[in-house]
């Protein structure tokens, strides 16, 4: 198991406060403060997370509530995001979603339900109506 701070930024957000990193797994309860960003194997149950990040290689099986998540891995499990879920093209999630605003990218395998929460104004974007709003 690997958990390593970075110093850089990456796509203007901050740098992560935890990292599973390529090649680890971890099962069990992390409590994190910040961001969490998974690129190795998660498995067990994540508190007081802030953002969410699986990378491209990244695999999480856990059901989280997070403010923000950026998926570009593998999850199975449901994700409930009290802010934005990005769902980015190469995706693959299995299990529910709820969030106030979901962007998902052409090129996702979603198998579940989406539900939207009622606080904030967005909707739901959808592959070439994201690139149209990003201008």
């Amino acid at each position: 198991m690997m958990f390593r701070s970075r110093s850089s930024e990456a796509e203007g957000q901050a740098a992560p406060s935890t990292v599973v990193g390529v090649g680890s797994s971890f099962r069990g309860t992390l409590m994190v403060h910040g961001t969490l960003r998974i690129d190795g194997e998660f498995e067990g149950d994540i508190l007081d997370c802030d953002r969410l990040e699986i990378g491209e290689h990244g695999l999480m099986r856990a059901d989280v509530e997070v403010k923000e998540a950026v998926v570009r891995g593998r999850v199975f499990g449901n994700i409930r995001a009290l802010g934005v879920l990005e769902m980015k093209q190469g995706a693959h999630i299995e299990g529910d979603v709820a969030a106030v605003s979901v962007v998902m990218e052409a090129g996702v395998y979603f198998t579940g339900r989406c539900t939207m929460l009622d606080t904030g104004s967005e909707g739901v974007q959808i592959g070439a109506d994201l690139s149209r709003a990003r201008g």
